[in-house]
């Protein structure tokens, strides 16, 4: 489930929609074998309206799943190894956003090519920003 949502927030970071039909397929499939977790159901809602061609659109379902993914992975700790949590302000007109990545370089799933690498890590035991 984790890996399916790293590849779309990927694509998302590069500006690509191809594809993230049957990625966001996978990743309910996935998801659903997990419910009643912390996170799941918001994974599984967002996962379903991921895909087509409108990128704003699938942006916006992508944070839902950010949302859920956050909770669940605080709920496993054993998976966070490797993965940080990113916070951009600029996300969404100001709103900001939250996402999950591999440890690393930032790449923005929300802004993509306009601004690649806004954002800032933060712990797994940070206060989340309200988004």
């Amino acid at each position: 489930m984790v890996d399916a949502y790293l590849t779309i927030g990927d694509a998302l970071a590069h500006d690509q929609v191809d594809g993230l039909d049957e990625l966001g397929s996978t990743l309910t499939k996935a998801a659903q074998t997990k419910r009643g977790e912390p996170g799941v159901d918001a994974i599984v809602q967002g996962a379903s309206h991921l895909g087509g061609q409108d990128l704003a659109a699938t942006r916006a379902a992508f944070e839902e799943v950010s949302t859920g993914m956050i909770e669940y992975l605080h709920a496993h700790p054993e998976q966070q190894q490797g993965r940080t949590i990113v916070h951009c302000p600029m996300a969404f007109g100001g709103k900001g956003g939250v996402w999950v990545q591999p440890a690393g370089k930032v790449i923005n799933p929300y802004e993509g090519s306009r601004m690649l690498h806004c954002g800032d890590k933060l712990g797994w035991d940070a206060e989340l920003p309200a988004t």
